[in-house]
Order: structure tokens, then C-alpha cells, then sequence
């Protein structure tokens, strides 16, 4: 399969997807960051997740103001792989304006593609611990020690040279801030990476996109465009926001 994953900075997709990237280390995967600060960690971390990396540049706190142009950089790029799953963070919900101008950017560049038409590929949201406020998943994935013990370590490596302002201990929090979603799955779950999926699927790794309901693509393609609106999807049902 192929996995792209599209984060604000550097380091905001280690807490949420390292582990998945991991449980898919025979998988392509590609990592998009839409800003450039940490490179040559974010470049050592991706190769440890066994993925390629390349950065769009757009200014720090500055994301929300560069769409336009970022737009179709990402539409390119996209059409270019025609990833089996996208992961980026969500449109709202969360207090960064970087992070949820990156959620829609992503939302809508994945539209535009066709992907999530006649390729059925699937979009997952991924939540920010530090700053994702609003986030109720629907998939886990299920991460064993070993890897939440390897992921604590990439975490460590974004924080490099910033230990003064973003120490030890904060890494830690920002893990631990992710257990919730394995109570949600019960024992003998220890610690899961959660998503917000359009539509559910198993939790212990991704399947296959072509394992996809081909009869559930209009519907599909029905609530992206209900998303593009800026509404909220829960439990089946959609308002828009006012």
C-alpha cells in the first residue's frame, strides 16, 4: 500500500501516526510537511519509519495565509503517488491556526485528486495531542511496546536542541495524552493511535484499499463535500457550522 501523511510541522505527526507507519514497515509511505522547521530531524525520523519526506516551505504561523499557493503544490503531488490512505490533522477543533488551516488544505487538495471517488482511497484525521482539543476516533491501531517504546524515541529526536523549551517530560505528556484511545479499546491494549475515519475499518492495521464497499463511494464522496462546508460528522449525522 501506499501512505502519505501530510503534517503542519515537523513534529506534529510522530504522535499521531509514527506508530502506524511502524506496524507498515513494508508498506511506501511518504510524509509531506507543509512547513520546514526541524528538517534535519524530521529527515532522520522519516528515514527510522522507513519513508521518504519532502517539505513545501510555507512560513511558520503562516500556513492559513499560503493556501492559495500551497494548493496546488499538494494537488500534484498527490495525483502523483495516488496514495491508498491520506493522514493529516483535523479541520477544527483545534486552537492552532497552522493545524487546521493544514486539516482543510489536505481535505481539499484530496478531493480535488479524485482519489476518494472511483480510486476509493480513505482519509483519516489524526489528532495533535498539545493542541487538538475536539477529536472522537473511530479506528484504533493497536501498537505493541515495542513500538510505543520506539516512538517515544522519534519523539525525542524532533526535540532536539529545543530541549529548553520543549523537554523530556513534555514528550512524555504528549505520549500519554494518546493511552486514552487505548482504554477505549479495552485490555490488553496498552497504547493505540486513534484516527477519525470517514468510515470505520479494523484497528489492528490498514487494510487494502480495495477492500473498500465500492456502493459506499457516492456516499463517500457525499460527506467530503459536506466536510468542505465546514461541518462536523458524528455518529452518522452532519451539522454545518455556523
Amino acid at each position: 500500500m501506499k501512505i502519505m501523511v501530510i503534517t503542519p510541522h515537523t513534529d506534529d505527526m510522530v504522535y499521531g501516526t509514527a506508530g502506524t507507519l511502524l506496524t507498515h514497515s513494508e508498506d511506501e509511505k511518504h510524509i509531506i510537511a507543509i512547513t520546514s522547521i526541524q528538517r534535519s530531524a524530521a529527515e532522520e525520523v522519516a528515514a527510522a519509519l522507513g519513508s521518504s519526506i519532502q517539505f513545501l516551505d510555507a512560513g511558520y504561523k503562516q500556513i492559513g495565509c499560503e493556501v492559495d499557493r500551497l494548493r496546488p503544490r499538494l494537488l500534484e503531488i498527490i495525483v502523483a503517488m495516488m496514495p491508498d490512505y491520506i493522514l493529516a490533522p483535523p479541520a477544527s477543533g483545534d486552537w492552532s491556526p497552522d493545524h487546521v488551516a493544514t486539516g482543510r488544505l489536505a481535505l481539499e487538495a484530496a478531493a480535488e485528486s479524485g482519489i476518494l471517488g472511483n480510486w476509493g482511497a480513505r482519509f483519516l484525521r489524526y489528532p495533535i495531542p498539545a493542541t487538538t482539543l475536539e477529536f472522537q476516533a473511530n479506528l484504533w491501531i493497536d501498537l505493541p511496546v515495542e513500538l510505543i517504546e520506539r516512538k517515544i524515541e522519534l519523539a525525542a529526536i524532533m526535540t532536539r536542541g529545543a530541549e529548553d523549551i520543549w523537554p523530556h517530560e513534555v514528550v512524555e505528556w504528549e505520549m500519554d495524552t494518546q493511552i486514552r484511545f487505548a482504554h477505549e479499546l479495552g485490555w490488553p491494549s496498552k497504547h493505540a493511535e486513534g484516527f477519525d475515519a470517514l468510515f470505520k475499518v479494523p484497528f489492528k492495521r490498514l487494510p487494502p484499499r480495495n477492500q473498500s464497499l465500492a456502493h459506499l463511494h457516492k456516499t463517500h464522496r457525499d460527506i467530503v463535500r459536506t466536510l468542505q462546508q465546514g461541518a462536523t460528522i458524528r455518529k452518522g449525522q452532519s451539522s454545518l457550522n455556523k
